[in-house]
């Protein structure tokens, strides 16, 4: 599995790469800082390019010639920065649990 997080103009948060399907799930399942981290980019980069829908991930797998795009609607803000709050809070990140906050209270009002 190979994780790069981007930091370019364009709005996807994360690009993973995947050997294997096990892979994937694997990450999913369990909570994930690299995860929570892009969730968190990935909205902050729509907010302030005013878009509705945050691109959070671009994911391609190892013998496979697609690429999948998952993102977020404005409707699945709120819920996913609560739970990427949460997340932060167990992991005892008191500055991304405040820059998440921020975040939330921002996307509370938009």
């Amino acid at each position: 599995m190979k994780l790069e997080c981007r930091n370019l103009k364009a709005e996807i948060s994360m690009k993973m790469h995947f050997n294997t399907t096990s892979e994937f799930e694997k990450l999913f399942k369990s909570k994930s800082k690299s995860v929570t981290d892009s969730i968190v980019s990935g909205i902050e980069k729509a907010m302030m390019g005013g878009h509705r829908t945050a691109l959070i991930y671009e994911i391609t797998f190892e013998d496979y010639d697609r690429i999948f795009e998952i993102s977020l609607p404005f409707s699945q803000w709120e819920t996913s920065l609560t739970s990427c709050l949460d997340h932060y809070h167990e992991m005892n990140m008191s500055d991304g649990a405040i820059d998440t906050w921020k975040l939330l209270e921002a996307v509370k009002v938009w």
